[in-house]
């Protein structure tokens, strides 16, 4: 759920949350900041602002590769969204990443608690959105306590995965966050951000 994001990145990852450097052709944004990568504040309705960002120093150290930011919508009384970007060193260990991702996030790894609220995780029809500029990209909904949406992209050498709490009812519980309408808004606005930074770059995906 939320909190398994941060540590899945970290843990699951190959390198982790140590900072690296490439070991061959150099892949975008090797001389940048990851964090610079993340959703603005703006991003998201008015009553939502950031909680914070990690790890310390993410903000001025462009060789941190993996970066969190979190939002809160306050106005709401309730309702979170997280960011979490991974930069790695070649395009197959981002592919990996992805994949390893894509099949934890969306399943139980092992028989739910009795009382777990659970309907399966699945490509919402009420947003439309598809990346065409990520080489990978999943979109689902569903509830795991409260419900929720999860994005896993991979734009060349970076996976992101974003978790972004839905206003949503089901069979007498509700819970508070983004609309699905909200929800699409902000998606394309974390695709026009590495639309516009991979523009500068070739669109060459077969480096290993």
């Amino acid at each position: 759920m939320k909190l398994k994001m941060l540590l899945t990145l970290c843990m699951v990852s190959i390198v982790g949350c140590q900072t690296i450097s490439p070991t061959s052709i150099p892949l975008p944004g090797w001389n940048s900041l990851v964090s610079g990568l993340l959703l603005e504040d703006d991003s998201f309705p008015e009553g939502w602002e950031r909680i914070r960002d990690h790890p310390q120093g993410s903000l001025a150290d462009p060789t941190i590769n993996h970066v969190y930011r979190s939002w809160w919508g306050k106005a709401q009384g309730n309702g979170k969204a997280d960011q979490a970007i991974w930069r790695a060193t070649s395009i197959a260990d981002s592919r990996l990443h992805y994949d390893e991702l894509r099949g934890s996030q969306f399943e139980p790894s092992r028989p739910l608690a009795s009382g777990t609220t659970y309907v399966p995780f699945e490509p919402p029809t009420a947003i439309d959105f598809q990346s065409k500029v990520a080489d990978e990209f999943y979109l689902a909904c569903g509830w795991w306590d409260w419900a929720y949406c999860e994005v896993i992209a991979r734009y060349r050498n970076y996976v992101v995965e974003m978790s972004l709490d839905l206003e949503a009812e089901y069979e007498g519980y509700s819970t508070r966050g983004l609309t699905y309408a909200e929800i699409e808004t902000v998606v394309e606005a974390m695709d026009a951000k590495f639309a516009e930074f991979l523009n500068a770059f070739p669109s060459d995906t077969s480096s290993p």
